[in-house]
């Protein structure tokens, strides 16, 4: 019979011989729990530092909430607020920005001369003004564009609001002769179709002219005898 010896002799001879494994088997699990209580411990102190930064917001955030609050009703207020600047626009406007469009109308009239006739008129709110007419011929444009630059001329009294506006910045866009017969006017063969362009507005506060007290008088001297 033939006996095959599997194990090492070194086992056979000292039966002690697995202290040495389960001792480094041990040191490596306690090794190895060390290891992972050292890392759960800083994760617990990553999560006590969140949860702590977490707390400190919402104190603030609480301590907050009153002027969050007063920002979400902003929009009403700033809306209440333009109500109010318009209504007190409205009350200190200059009378004169009241009245203009009138003043322009009676001008525009008053500025009319025999042969010119006007086709359309364009006014705007900030007094910008197109005059869109016609003539029989050029020398009666442009007596009336003189008429209507003089607007801005006349002495400006304050008790009478049509000499407070004038019509300025006068610019002749087009000027040409027209030799179509009148649509209206059959018996007009020609004529002279203009467009002036110019704005409305308030003339300049005069400042009354200042005093003249005249020379320093001389000084007199004493006369002795």
């Amino acid at each position: 019979m033939i006996k095959i010896q599997l194990c090492p002799a070194g086992e056979l001879e000292n039966k002690n011989w697995w202290y040495v494994d389960a001792g480094l088997l041990v040191l490596m699990m306690a090794l190895s729990y060390y290891a992972v209580t050292l890392h759960i411990e800083s994760r617990k102190e990553g999560v006590q530092k969140l949860i702590a930064k977490r707390t400190q917001w919402e104190t603030e955030l609480a301590t907050k909430a009153s002027h969050v609050e007063k920002f979400g009703t902003l929009e009403g207020e700033i809306t209440i607020l333009n109500q109010k600047i318009g209504a007190l626009r409205k009350i200190t406007t200059s009378k004169v920005d009241k009245v203009k469009p009138l003043v322009a109308l009676d001008q525009l009239q008053t500025l009319w001369i025999d042969g010119i006739w006007y086709e359309e008129l364009q006014y705007s709110a900030d007094g910008t003004t197109v005059i869109k007419g016609a003539g029989h011929d050029s020398l009666l444009v442009g007596e009336y564009m003189l008429g209507v630059r003089e607007t801005m001329n006349p002495e400006t009294r304050n008790d009478d609001v049509r000499t407070q506006i004038g019509f300025d910045q006068l610019n002749l866009k087009s000027a040409k002769l027209n030799d179509q017969s009148d649509e209206i006017f059959k018996d007009i063969a020609r004529k002279m179709v203009f467009e002036l362009h110019g704005k409305h507005v308030e003339k300049p506060a005069v400042l009354p002219p200042s005093l003249s007290i005249g020379p320093r008088p001389r000084s007199i001297g004493k006369v002795g005898f």
